[in-house]
């Protein structure tokens, strides 16, 4: 039976429109995330156990307001409405067993708990978990992911039906897609609400009611990127090359090895990784073998200042 989803419950979680996040990791991806939504006018709680990452996060975010202001990427925002609107905690904060008091104040009228975190199953697993027993049944409960797929996690997750994944594409100022996509007892209403969000914040909601490994950008993405890769193993051509011909064939600005490099060779490697299980080592060892001398260097990509190019880094 269906409730009228503009006016029903939503006590814990605030109303229908989504104003308060909780994203779980200040990494890459979560600080754009971070940024997208307080220059879009919503409240974050940035949680990272790492107190650099987080001020890091948050001097990429101010860094940038004029930047992406100018390329018409984010709204007109100021420092002063980025310090209201976004907050940075310890885990503890949100999860801190002997913090009780402390706990309820800061999940309070929070929508969205979105983990960000490595591709790392039961560590995933485990702060998935934690969040749907901590945050109200009507706050949803969201994951990142690139690689699994839903129901790797909601059976681990109270109420289940307001799981779902919300993965985002980066650099996520210019892809501006976001994948909604549903677990086997996700609710309308909880993909609803995860769609408007999206647009609020600039994207566009592709939503996925079947579950999908790579969801569908990335599911085709992943051809590309794994031809490219073989074709450097076979020393067909140098990645200059191989990316020289896709973009001179297709009209695109950027090749396989430059998508590389913006999604973050360290990504790349945690999802090959995982694709062993799925496909074999056979497949996958040769590549990850490609990669393995720039992730050793700390070479990882535009987030580095170098990947398989190099790349211009802020100061800041």
């Amino acid at each position: 039976m269906e409730t009228n989803s503009e006016s029903s419950h939503l006590a814990g979680g605030g109303s229908r429109n989504i104003e308060r996040v909780a994203i779980i990791g200040a990494g890459w991806t979560g600080r754009q995330i971070a940024g997208q939504m307080v220059t879009h006018g919503v409240r974050v709680i940035l949680c990272d156990e790492s107190s650099g990452a987080l001020n890091t996060s948050r001097a990429w975010i101010l860094s940038n307001l004029n930047a992406f202001e100018s390329q018409g990427y984010w709204p007109a925002t100021s420092r002063e409405q980025v310090d209201e609107r976004l907050e940075l905690v310890h885990p503890d904060f949100l999860f801190g067993g002997d913090q009780a008091a402390t706990v309820v104040a800061g999940v309070r009228g929070v929508g969205l708990v979105l983990e960000c975190i490595p591709e790392q199953v039961a560590l995933k697993r485990r702060v998935l978990k934690r969040a749907s027993e901590v945050f109200g049944e009507t706050t949803i409960v969201a994951s990142n992911s690139s690689y699994f797929v839903p129901s790797t996690f909601s059976k681990h997750v109270r109420h289940p039906e307001r799981y779902a994944h919300f993965h985002f594409h980066v650099p996520i100022w210019k892809a501006t897609v976001v994948d909604v996509a549903a677990g086997p007892q996700t609710s309308e209403e909880t993909l609803g609400r995860l769609s408007l969000l999206a647009h609020k914040i600039g994207q566009t909601p592709i939503v996925q009611r079947r579950e999908n490994s790579g969801y569908v950008f990335n599911a085709m993405l992943k051809s590309v990127l794994k031809s490219a890769l073989e074709l450097l193993d076979r020393d067909v051509a140098t990645a200059e090359d191989i990316d020289l011909a896709w973009r001179k064939a297709t009209g695109m600005p950027i090749g396989p090895f430059g998508i590389m490099d913006q999604i973050g060779l360290d990504i790349l490697l945690q999802t090959m990784s995982n694709g062993r299980f799925v496909d074999g080592d056979d497949v996958w060892s040769p590549l990850i073998a490609k990669l393995q001398p720039y992730i050793d260097a700390g070479h990882l990509g535009v987030k580095t200042g170098k990947g398989f190019y190099d790349y211009p880094v802020d100061k800041d």
